[in-house]
């Protein structure tokens, strides 16, 4: 795997970027193509985050994304699906958000006059958060439906990111069955969202010991084998103080097969670190800009690397480092959903090819019945 990708871009850098922006857009526009012409889309490659509420999947998102969206509360506050569209930019300084059409509910009086348009970033978090209250109080809960959403930034990846309410740990009794039952909605609108084949499944855990994991329980009722799954060790800062000898901490960065009990994507977990704080203007905020925020993010990113060194005695090799941090698994995620889309378009140009065929044949009889009617 490359190295992480500094914080200013290098021409070559910068070129490859709006290559992979390129492509994108011509792939979303094949899709498109064929979703008119057959009546049903190819589905697009997409990565879907899967974590327990406690995970920190909304840090991680963000993270991902190159500044804070802000968009999620505590509990269960999360009843919609968010797919994320993102697209790197060099010239967009700041996110330039579009709340796509066919967001709605179909019967909610919503958005019909804000799909569709540029918005600001304070206009969709307050529509989600009336989404969020909509669905607090309707007898379903929640809603499989994604609020789509297209983001171009100069932080952002080339990804699409579909992030999905957290899951819930009800306790076993009958004065639990509200939170019970609403644990089974949210992990059968989880399980709809990730048994699509073509979708990367980022699977989030907040555990230090691989065999108590939860969220992969949940991910292998639909990818038994984790062939489609990312699975990413969530607050590593956290974590390495509780390892009391360099032998947990090797464990812990290199999991027997045994114990995953599956073939992941990139063979070994991923550890990430989210710094805390907000991004504002107002007292309690952290940091002042985004720009400060991802500084943050890359600075965790080394601390964390020092850390484990200081617990194993030694040095790091390059391949465990380029499983540290959100700058690594970002780039990881971006090349194999590169490959993805390169996999699928095979897939779409015979649809294509096979409406041309059809429009010429029309066409060479149309112009013969035209050339006929004037002799």
């Amino acid at each position: 795997m490359a190295t992480p990708r500094p914080e200013l871009l290098s021409p070559d850098e910068d070129e490859e970027e709006s290559a992979r922006g390129l492509l994108y857009e011509a792939y979303n526009e094949l899709q498109r193509l064929a979703a008119e012409l057959d009546g049903a889309a190819v589905p697009a490659p997409a990565v879907v985050v899967v974590g327990h509420q406690t995970d920190g999947k909304s840090a991680l998102v963000e993270a991902l994304m190159g500044f804070q969206f802000n968009h999620v509360g505590g509990g269960t506050k999360t009843r919609r699906p968010i797919a994320l569209h993102l697209r790197f930019n060099p010239r967009c300084h700041s996110p330039n958000c579009r709340l796509l059409a066919g967001s709605g509910e179909g019967d909610a009086e919503d958005d019909a006059g804000a799909a569709d348009r540029s918005m600001l970033l304070a206009d969709i978090q307050a529509y989600i958060e009336a989404e969020n209250k909509r669905l607090e109080n309707d007898p379903s809960q929640f809603s499989a439906k994604e609020i789509i959403i297209r983001i171009e930034y100069k932080h952002c990846p080339n990804l699409t990111i579909i992030d999905t309410p957290g899951l819930i740990l009800a306790a076993p009794g009958r004065k639990n069955r509200v939170l019970q039952s609403q644990a089974c909605a949210v992990e059968a609108l989880v399980h709809a969202k990730i048994q699509h084949k073509e979708t990367i499944i980022l699977c989030l855990e907040d555990c230090s010991d691989w065999s108590n994991a939860t969220t992969r329980r949940v991910v292998m009722q639909v990818d038994p084998d984790l062939v489609r799954t990312v699975l990413v060790s969530t607050k590593l800062d956290t974590k390495i103080p509780q390892f009391a000898r360099a032998s947990d901490v090797e464990v812990f960065l290199h999991p027997p097969t045994c114990v995953l009990d599956g073939s992941l994507l990139g063979d070994f977990p991923f550890f990430t670190s989210v710094p805390s704080g907000r991004v504002g203007s107002c007292h309690e905020a952290v940091f002042r800009s985004n720009e400060e925020f991802k500084k943050a993010i890359s600075l965790r990113e080394l601390d964390d690397v020092t850390s484990l060194e200081d617990k194993l005695g030694r040095s790091l090799t390059r391949e465990e480092k380029n499983r540290i941090g959100v700058s690594n698994l970002r780039l990881f995620l971006e090349e194999l959903l590169q490959n993805r889309y390169i996999e699928s378009v095979p897939s779409i140009i015979p649809l294509l090819e096979k409406e041309h065929r059809a429009a010429s044949r029309k066409l060479r009889k149309v112009t013969q019945e035209i050339s006929q009617a004037f002799h």
